[in-house]
């Protein structure tokens, strides 16, 4: 049985025992994804049913995303600018942002929706509207985002920042949110820009992904099996010489 723990065979062993291992652990990451994809779904599920309120600077948390808001004021429109590097059915493009001031004077950043890039004509209502829309959470670069320009009056961003949008315009924002447009009222009837479609509601490809490195690991398992046990035969039908004295 030594023969099964030479350099050679426990580099071996200690190499299928570090797969498996590995697989286990991206099959229980993918269960993890899909407990969070339903928490998401059920907060998606329970905030849209909601009735709709009245912007407030508290509200923003986790738990309020997706929640329906109103908003009345109007739009500013030396404001605006457009979160780029965006997609909608197939056309790259952007999403238009632009501050929306209400009547008491406190300030939403509102995504109007998505323009395609061979689209350059972008209306803007003017006047006193309504608004209803989505809480949307505010986004920061991750480790390995693109980076945004510090430089002030810059119009183009990668993400809904709200600090760096705000030391851009020179705008204060009373929310740490952002609101994703549904509808205006008076509705301006532009085709451009575009609402930007409501997340699929489905638990996504996780439980299927969790079983593939399941059934992985088992064959990486089983394979290993063999093999050792096909070495074991070997050993056991051609032991190794023993030595005799003279």
């Amino acid at each position: 049985m030594r023969r099964l723990f030479t350099p050679r065979w426990l580099l071996v062993h200690i190499s299928v025992v570090t797969l498996v291992v590995t697989m286990v652990f991206l099959g229980l990451w993918q269960l993890n994804r899909l407990d969070q994809r339903r928490a998401r779904n059920d907060t998606i599920a329970a905030n849209t049913s909601a009735p709709v309120e009245t912007a407030k600077q508290s509200m923003g948390q986790s738990s309020d995303e997706w929640r329906r808001v109103t908003l009345t004021g109007q739009y500013l429109a030396s404001t605006e600018v457009s979160i780029i590097n965006r997609s909608q059915d197939g056309a790259a493009g952007d999403d238009l942002a632009v501050v929306f001031q209400t009547e008491s004077n406190g300030n939403f950043l509102v995504n109007r929706g998505f323009v395609p890039l061979t689209v350059s004509a972008r209306s803007l209502p003017e006047g006193q509207l309504s608004l209803v829309g989505f809480i949307r959470p505010n986004q920061t670069r991750g480790a390995l985002g693109a980076i945004d320009s510090s430089e002030k009056g810059i119009t183009q961003f990668q993400r809904f920042d709200l600090a760096r949008i705000s030391a851009s315009l020179d705008v204060d924002f009373n929310t740490s949110y952002y609101v994703q447009l549904i509808k205006e009222s008076p509705s301006s009837n532009a085709p451009w820009p575009s609402p930007v479609p409501f997340p699929a509601v489905d638990e996504g490809p996780h439980f299927s992904y969790a079983m593939q490195w399941f059934f992985f690991s088992l064959v990486a398992l089983a394979a290993w099996g063999y093999v050792v046990r096909r070495k074991i035969r070997e050993i056991v039908s051609d032991p190794a010489p023993t030595q005799t004295s003279a």
